[in-house]
């Protein structure tokens, strides 16, 4: 399933300061994560934020938080699933009533609050989702790895960012594929 600019938007689940330092892969997960804030301003996708009981887990950390600036406008939740949320859903509801058909997630962790939304979205029937699998990540590998597994059952995609990027992007030599050269290099 391709993804399109025009009906995509991008889901960051609880990338928080008091979780990310215990994330195995945490410096791919920040790396892809921002390469996905960059390509949602490329193309001006909307972009929805969770964190999860922020008051103990702390905020988003602070390089995506500078990044999304104005976007920056978090759903605090204390489901693990984002479907658990009343404002999670309003925010989706009204994007899938926008047309929104495809629904790329990042964050963490890959086998909790990744997974259940996933699972509860793919339940739904809600969108079509696609895992950004190098820009999601857990404490231990064996979680990862069994989160991306437990997703693909569900029926999301798994790919990584970069298969992301450039199947939005579809061709070189436009303006939004050089915008996007410095975030893949």
């Amino acid at each position: 399933m391709v993804i399109q600019k025009d009906n995509t938007a991008i889901l960051i689940i609880d990338v928080q300061e008091k979780l990310i330092d215990s994330i195995f892969n945490k410096e791919s997960v920040i790396d892809n994560v921002k390469a996905l804030i960059h390509l949602s301003q490329v193309f001006k996708l909307p972009i929805l934020i969770t964190e999860q009981y922020p008051k103990g887990l702390g905020r988003t950390i602070e390089p995506i938080r500078e990044l999304l600036k104005d976007a920056y406008q978090p759903i605090e939740k204390m489901t693990f699933s984002c479907v658990g949320c009343d404002q999670f859903n309003e925010k989706t509801d009204s994007l899938c009533a926008s047309e929104i058909h495809h629904l790329v997630v990042c964050g963490i962790e890959t086998h909790i609050c990744v997974y259940q939304t996933v699972r509860d979205l793919s339940e739904d029937g809600v969108c079509t989702i696609h895992i950004a699998a190098d820009a999601v990540g857990s404490r231990k590998e064996d979680n990862w790895r069994w989160g991306l597994e437990l997703m693909r059952e569900e029926g999301a995609f798994i790919k990584s960012t970069e298969t992301i990027i450039f199947e939005m992007l579809h061709r070189s030599g436009t303006p939004e594929f050089k915008a996007m050269l410095p975030h893949i290099k």
